[in-house]
């Protein structure tokens, strides 16, 4: 697996931030998703939470998960590696900016959100909170994955002009 960035979000205004500056400005993949398709599979995962749309595991199952949701909310990191659940999967579509349009509208519906969500797939008693922070830590172990184009600082822009003027 090649080297991924670090990545730091804190809130849900930060993925936000992050996904406007990838849209904006460009990124090279380090794994198999672009852009729109992470903005499609972090979209459906919060429709999920917000909308009640997906069968829940079963309850044993349920209470298997929470210890490493715990672990995740106190990490702040998510493992790698897990598969995704066929419904939650991105479109095939590698350059979609319709999803991209989704998933910062789905991001600013869920930080705005003050009604509990409904009874979560994966785990029991999850509360706004804590769901709002794994949506987050979960934005941000995908947007690892794609390496911001580097944006030139205003001196070495202006030294650049230079140089091509002489």
């Amino acid at each position: 697996m090649p080297k991924l960035r670090t990545l730091r979000l804190a809130t849900l205004d930060d993925a936000i931030a992050e996904i406007e500056r990838l849209r904006d400005h460009g990124y090279t993949p380090r794994g198999r998703w672009s852009l729109s398709q992470m903005s499609d599979h972090l979209t459906k995962v919060m429709r999920v939470g917000m909308d009640g749309s997906m069968p829940r595991l079963p309850w044993l199952a349920r209470k298997m998960v929470w210890p490493l949701a715990r672990w995740t909310l106190w990490r702040g990191a998510m493992i790698s590696g897990a598969p995704a659940p066929k419904p939650v999967l991105p479109a095939e579509a590698r350059d979609d900016e319709s999803a991209i349009d989704r998933c910062l509208a789905t991001l600013a519906e869920a930080r705005d959100r003050r009604e509990p969500i409904p009874p979560y797939v994966l785990l029991d008693g999850l509360t706004l909170d804590d769901w709002k922070r794994l949506m987050v830590i979960h934005a941000q172990h995908h947007l690892r994955f794609l390496e911001p184009t580097p944006t030139p600082t205003p001196q070495v822009a202006a030294q650049s002009t230079r140089s091509n003027r002489a």
